[in-house]
């Protein structure tokens, strides 16, 4: 017993403080380790678990997710009122369309690669694309 605290005595305060911060970081990267597997493991159980029986079944579920979705917008009760929020939103859009060319042709023309025409730019493919996007959901409409 005299040997350790004769030991003990010896060892400097920094020493001490490299010692436990030695310690705690070896712990920390224990913890994070044992982590990460854990994780591992789950991502690959999720990747191998899929049993056969669940792909033979995939139409079946898709189709009924599917029904859900219907069955929850009700189409043929309020299939007009749809209509008419497509119909209007594909106005404001349009609009919205014509004014971000028009306030923006200036500043498009004069450097069509400034930072402020792309935004522009990446603006008005927005809109173009959300239109289309309003245009397809009423050809879903109109199927169902």
């Amino acid at each position: 017993m005299k040997h350790f605290l004769t030991i003990c005595i010896m060892i400097t305060q920094d020493t001490l403080f490299k010692i436990i911060g030695g310690a705690i970081i070896l712990l920390l990267l224990v913890g994070i380790f044992s982590r990460a597997s854990v994780y591992q493991k789950q991502v690959v159980e999720a990747m191998t678990s899929s049993p056969e029986s669940d792909k033979t079944k995939l139409g079946s579920t898709v189709s009924s997710n599917a029904d859900k979705i219907s069955d929850a917008l009700l189409i043929s009760k309020y299939r007009s009122n749809y209509e008419d929020a497509v119909i209007g939103l594909e106005k404001a859009v349009s609009l919205a369309l014509v004014s971000e060319v028009v306030n923006n042709s200036e500043t498009i023309s004069a450097d069509p690669i400034s930072d402020d025409a792309m935004k522009a730019i990446n603006n008005i493919n927005a809109l173009k694309s959300f239109r289309d996007s309003l245009n397809t959901s009423m050809v879903v409409l109109d199927k169902n």
